[in-house]
This record gives C-alpha cells, sequence and structure tokens, in this order.
C-alpha cells in the first residue's frame, strides 16, 4: 500500500501483470470519485473532490482507482490506501 504521496492519491501495483503501474482515483463521467466499504454498487458514496475522498479512505473506506494508459488497469479497481 503506498496511500497517500506527496499529498496525492497513488497506489502502485505490486504483483501481477503489470507490477509498478500506478494507480490514481479514477473519475467516472459524471466527474465524481467512488468510495466503498465493499465492492457492490449499492454501497458506494459518490463524492466531488479529492479531499472528501481522503475522509474516506480515512475511515476505511476503499477507494475505486485506475490507470487510463494501462492495458490491465482500465476498469476501476477498488483499493486499500490505509
Amino acid at each position: 500500500m503506498d496511500g497517500l504521496k506527496n499529498g496525492k492519491f497513488e497506489y502502485v501495483v505490486n504483483r501481477g501483470d503489470e507490477v509498478r503501474v500506478v494507480l490514481t482515483p479514477h473519475r467516472y463521467g459524471d466527474g465524481k470519485y467512488v468510495a466503498s466499504m465493499s465492492r457492490f454498487e449499492k454501497d458506494y458514496v459518490r463524492v466531488e473532490t479529492l479531499r472528501e475522498l481522503r475522509i474516506l479512505a480515512e475511515h476505511g473506506f476503499r477507494i475505486r482507482m485506475s490507470n487510463g494508459n494501462s492495458t490491465k488497469h482500465r476498469a476501476p479497481s477498488l483499493i486499500a490506501l490505509y
């Protein structure tokens, strides 16, 4: 877990086909970020800012993260940062 580096959300993949790919919070089409305690959409909490996302992460929520330039990590994954 890399969590927050220099005030930015980052997670570096450490296993699988794309080791060292950097994931960042995924912004959905509506411009919002997603945090959740589970993988189920019914549990999603949608927020507008990274500040709100950070507060949720600090309280145990996992963050949907992706990397648009990656071949394996374009779809958002649910990542625990703390």
